[in-house]
């Protein structure tokens, strides 16, 4: 069985801040086959913030996008490209029964909400899942 793994800009963004390799533990802690993927519009929110200069926001998100590079993109359906991009995230992973990875508070509220699985960071040291992945 193959968990699909959807990525926000947030999680793409842990390595750069805390070191930690998010594929290798995401793929520890759900201890089977892992495809992630990251929305055409989480790229586009990554592309949008500034990268150049050396201030560590900037390196944050060339490290976020060298990262989305390892995942599957994918375009959502029309009837939820208009929604903000956290919206997209949340009917996405609810279509098809996936995992949300999101270091967003606001957005893993909204996810438990839902009863959606979540990967997110904890204690700035590992990641763990709220949830169950069925």
């Amino acid at each position: 069985m193959v968990a699909i793994v959807v990525v926000d800009t947030s999680f793409l963004m842990i390595p750069a801040e805390f070191g930690i390799d998010v594929f290798a533990e995401s793929k520890e802690i759900l201890e089977e086959n892992i495809e992630f993927v990251v929305l055409t519009s989480v790229i586009r929110e990554i592309e949008t913030k500034p990268k150049s200069g050396s201030t560590p926001r900037n390196s944050k998100f060339r490290i976020a996008g060298d990262l989305a590079k390892l995942c599957k993109t994918v375009d959502v359906s029309p009837s939820i490209a208009d929604l903000p991009v956290d919206d997209q995230l949340l009917e996405y992973t609810a279509s098809i029964k996936g995992v949300l990875a999101t270091n967003d508070r606001t957005l893993r509220e909204r996810a438990r909400e839902r009863g959606l699985p979540v990967l997110l960071m904890r204690g700035k040291k590992r990641l763990a899942l709220e949830g169950s992945v069925v």
